[in-house]
């Protein structure tokens, strides 16, 4: 915009100044016109050099057509920059320039505009303060302008100095400097703002312009803003919210302006804590992030620290042992505003005790079955043990265990919700280990064999006890090792029982007795006479068999011929007969117990491969004779036939079954005696058969088992 020609306004003229004042007016007016393109070409002297205080600037305004100098508040406005110089000097002076920096800010302080204004004019006459009018500003009604930076400069006295001298920089022109002027726009009001904080209220610093005191104040308040209490009628402001804030001033002369302001406020902080959580022993076991994630320009920080991987980030690791409330503050590093936001981290993870039940001993007598181990079930727990081995179900809380040996149980148990578990132990000894009895050998029990009877059993063994079956025939049934002696065959059982455990084993041994007596023989004595031999003899008749021997002597010697010859008459004392395998001896007889009527006696002998026979005549019966019996795995059969002929001797056990043939062809008249091994069984009784032409004869036999 060009500036408009100046005007000059006087303070206390004469009416001879006036006069010259005119004249100045079209002089200054043809200078001003020049000025822009003079002031191109102008060196100005450093500020630092400018120490005069010839002239001083006192004041800028741009007033209006009417004496308040109204103007609405928003309105666009045109007006005449006018300024007065104080002339302290006692001679006139023709020009005066400045230059500067036209700054226009917002009725709230905000900058609206700024640029470079300058002008030139006089002149100023001495010991007054005169208004020049320079260049037509354009703002905003309510707008407060300032000129910043000010250069100042001014002729000397001389009447040839002017604006021209100074533009043209062709004298060295008086100067000063001015930091900054405010411009009287009327009555106006220029504000100090302070801004609200999150933790301080703001603040309106106001400050009347122009018009004429004393001013009275009347304040109002809109888009959130509030007048504090009391505060209605002062100049300034505070304790403030954000808003809008209207002040109508009034002066002396009555001229009221109404002006408004905004006081804002920091943002509000938004802080969030992050959501709930429940940590358990299988969801969140190890705990979870908590907050938000992390946002510039703000610090975080989170109570209690327990638990938090870190306090001061704006998402820790939250895992805490128990149910915690976390807060944490968000807080604005620039406003310092904060907000606090909290969450609940909820632990359900309690600690399960598990219960295996007591160590228990099993034996043969004390939980020979077993015992139920364990806890009673507790509703929302599972229970699961190992090993498996013994157990009624491992999958309930109190089974019954009956291990076969001595086992550890573990018993987990788990809470269903939190999935948290802990185990126990239970220890069941086992100690029923199997029992070993030892009742001894077999052995048999004959006229010369163990005739008084034989230990059986073993020694005692320390911490067990020992009972026989029967008792009868021994000499202690209460002891390891009794002697046996029954008097006829006998099977004995031993019980040995630890007295620790209870658990016992059971054995046999069997005692075959063998003695009974033969009977006495029949026999054929031949007498020595003397009509006759003069040597006798005596024949056997019965008992015969290889099993057998004979004495006539009563005992004193024996041989197994059942032919006694030349014998001298009176050398026959007593004949008996002797049973080989058993040593049983018969009653004696004497030879007036002769009895020659079975003169057709055989005697039969025996070899492993061949039989020899001697055959007497006239023989009328079929018998056979088995011994030993009972036997074991040997039996002989003594077949005395009176005829001879085709016939077979077979072995059958009680179910019919045939167990052996012994002979199947001829069998001679006679004696004859026939060997034959079975094998070796469980106790048990047998039968022979024998068949010889269409005679037949049966008989029993018992074989043991060794």
């Amino acid at each position: 915009m060009n500036p408009n020609p100046f005007t000059i306004q006087t303070h206390n003229l004469s009416p001879r100044d006036s006069l010259k004042s005119l004249l100045i007016l079209f002089i200054s007016a043809c200078l001003f016109s020049s000025q822009v393109s003079a002031q191109t070409t102008t060196t100005f002297p450093s500020a630092s050099s400018c120490t005069s205080k010839d002239l001083t600037l006192v004041g800028a305004a741009l007033p209006g057509t009417t004496t308040c100098n109204v103007c609405t508040t928003g309105d666009s406005v045109y007006r005449t920059l006018n300024l007065s110089i104080n002339n302290t000097t006692g001679s006139k002076r023709t020009a005066f320039a400045f230059w500067g920096t036209l700054v226009i800010r917002n009725s709230n302080g905000t900058l609206s505009s700024t640029r470079a204004i300058s002008g030139c004019g006089g002149p100023l006459d001495p010991g007054i303060i005169t208004t020049l009018q320079f260049t037509q500003i354009g703002y905003k009604c309510g707008q407060s302008l300032t000129i910043k930076d000010l250069f100042l400069a001014w002729t000397d006295a001389s009447k040839t100095s002017t604006c021209s001298s100074i533009l043209s920089a062709t004298i060295n022109p008086k100067c000063g400097t001015l930091d900054s002027i405010r411009i009287n726009t009327g009555l106006d009001a220029g504000f100090s703002v302070t801004n609200a904080t999150c933790s301080v209220p703001g603040t309106i610093d106001m400050t009347p312009l122009g018009g004429k005191s004393p001013y009275t104040y009347s304040w109002g308040a809109s888009a959130g803003g509030v007048i504090p209490s009391g505060q209605a009628t002062s100049q300034d402001l505070t304790g403030l919210v954000a808003g809008t804030y209207t002040v109508t001033i009034t002066d002396a002369a009555g001229c009221t302006s109404v002006r408004s302001t905004t006081v804002t406020a920091a943002a509000p902080v938004t802080a969030n804590a992050g959501a709930a959580f429940t940590k358990t022993c299988i969801s969140n076991a190890n705990g979870k992030a908590i907050g938000e994630a992390y946002v510039a320009g703000f610090t975080y920080s989170w109570s209690p620290a327990t638990g938090l991987s870190d306090a001061s980030i704006s998402n820790p690791m939250a895992n805490p042992s128990t149910t915690t409330t976390y807060v944490v503050t968000k807080t604005n590093t620039a406003s310092g505003c904060s907000n606090t936001a909290q969450v609940t981290v909820t632990v359900d993870n309690a600690v399960v005790i598990a219960n295996a039940g007591n160590d228990f001993d099993k034996t043969c007598t004390t939980n020979p079955n077993g015992k139920v181990i364990g806890e009673a079930s507790a509703a929302g727990f599972t229970y699961s043990w190992s090993p498996t081995t013994g157990l009624s179900d491992a999958g309930i809380s109190n089974p019954t265990a009956n291990p076969s040996a001595t086992t550890t149980y573990t018993v987990t148990k788990t809470n269903t919700t939190t999935g948290c578990n802990n185990s126990d132990n239970i220890i069941v000894t086992v100690n029923n280990a199997a029992i070993v009895a030892n009742a001894g050998d077999d052995f048999t029990k004959t006229c010369s064999s163990n005739a008084s009877g034989k230990q059986i059993g073993v020694a005692s063994e320390a911490g067990f006890t020992y009972s026989w079956l029967p008792t009868t025939g021994l000499s202690n049934a209460g002891i390891s090792n009794p002697t046996a002696n029954p008097s006829s065959t006998t099977t004995y059982m031993v019980t040995k029982t630890n007295t620790t455990t209870g658990c016992s084993g059971t054995d046999n041994v069997v005692v075959t007795v063998s003695t009974s007596v033969p009977d006495a023989p029949t026999f054929c004595a031949v007498q020595p006479s003397l009509c006759g031999p003069a040597k006798g003899s005596i024949t056997i008749l019965s008992p015969l068999g290889a099993d057998y021997e004979y004495s006539i002597n009563n005992g004193t010697s024996w041989q197994s011929n059942v032919l006694f010859s030349n014998l001298d008459a009176g050398s026959v004392t007593g004949i008996k007969v002797r049973r080989i395998s058993t040593g049983c001896i018969s009653s004696g007889v004497l030879c007036d117990a002769s009895n020659c009527s079975q003169s057709g006696a055989r005697l039969v002998t025996t070899t492993p491969e061949t039989q020899v026979e001697t055959t007497t005549t006239n023989l009328k019966q079929l018998n056979i004779k088995a011994f030993p019996n009972p036997f074991t795995d040997k039996v002989k059969f003594l077949i005395t036939a009176s005829e001879a002929g085709n016939g077979s001797l077979e072995v059958f056990n009680t179910l019919g079954q045939k167990v052996k043939t012994v002979f199947r062809g001829y069998i001679p008249s006679g004696a004859n005696t026939f060997e034959v091994n079975l094998p070796a069984m469980r106790s048990s009784q047998l039968f022979y058969v024998l068949y010889l032409g269409d005679k037949k004869v049966t008989g029993k036999l018992l074989q043991l088992n060794r």
